[in-house]
């Protein structure tokens, strides 16, 4: 589970990722091995997502959605963010690509999941990214909810997957 910015959600929804995207809203991961590029899937497991929506749904607590994850080289310009120490474009080019995001189905964005998902696929595993979102990237940079907020919505992924993960043993 784990913490991001979203587009075009409340705060403390949650994220069912189906794909991991890169900053170009490619469903890829990219990397150099042995000095040759290597592209792999980010394509993540569709019923798995759509089981733990229903999870979602049984818990009944907070606003969940299916939908891609941007995954991003870094936290400031690759996530188009105005309050980096280098910002080299306007809030209107920042809104422009945050709306085309949203346009490609991106609901979240975060530096970690399209390696995740790579490795995965690569491996044969049945995987899902599930992410709690912590503010509105259409409407600002920055965090303003209170600690005490954070922390409940941090939970939400963990509680979302502690019961898929209850459901699938039968104890629930």
């Amino acid at each position: 589970p784990d913490r991001k910015m979203c587009l075009s959600l409340e705060p403390g929804s949650v994220v069912i990722t189906s794909q991991s995207v890169d900053a170009t809203f490619k469903p890829q991961f990219e990397q150099v091995i042995l000095g040759k590029t290597v592209i792999r899937s980010t394509n993540l497991d569709d019923q798995l997502a759509k089981e733990l929506m229903q999870c979602s749904k049984e818990i009944n607590e907070f606003n969940t959605v299916i939908g891609n994850t941007m995954c991003t080289l870094d936290f400031y310009e690759g996530q188009a963010r105005l309050d980096g120490a280098i910002c080299l474009y306007t809030e209107e080019e920042k809104l422009q690509y945050l709306k085309a995001a949203y346009d490609a189905g991106v609901r979240n964005i975060e530096m970690e999941s399209s390696v995740f998902a790579a490795i995965c696929n690569l491996s044969g595993v049945r995987a899902a990214v599930v992410c709690v979102t912590l503010l509105n990237r259409l409407e600002g940079d920055q965090i303003s909810s209170s600690h005490d907020v954070l922390v409940e919505y941090q939970q939400r992924p963990q509680k979302l997957v502690g019961h898929f993960i209850k459901k699938c043993l039968g104890k629930v």
